[in-house]
């Protein structure tokens, strides 16, 4: 079995915590529009991670809405003093940056840009 399964399963991921967060607007009773915008994007996401798992062509896709979705959360949620989590929290800068990064290499490869 080769890699396909991991770019789907990380853009998964991403759709469950954008779903989360229209979760989170809808119990703050946030504006409507927002909260069904939140609600396509997140639908959006989980069926590209669904077709990214058969299809190795969406991996850069997936992995860049990851990046993207992981960058976010981590814009929102502040840094803690202390220890071993101050250090998670600067782990998960690193992998939302490489996420980021290794979704615009990956689609740039498969438009044959890069070769």
């Amino acid at each position: 079995m080769n890699q396909n399964c991991l770019a789907g399963a990380l853009a998964i991921v991403a759709g469950v915590m954008v779903l989360y967060r229209s979760y989170k607007y809808y119990k703050a009773k946030k504006n409507i529009i927002v909260q069904t915008l939140i609600i396509t994007i997140g639908i959006c996401i989980l069926i590209s991670g669904c077709i990214g798992i058969c299809k190795k062509t969406l991996d850069g896709i997936n992995i860049l809405l990851y990046g993207i979705v992981w960058f976010d959360f981590m814009r929102r949620n502040p840094k803690t003093s202390g220890g071993d989590v101050s250090g998670m929290h600067t782990r998960g800068w690193i992998a939302a940056i490489f996420a980021i990064i290794t979704g615009i290499i990956l689609i740039l490869e498969d438009l044959h840009v890069l070769e």
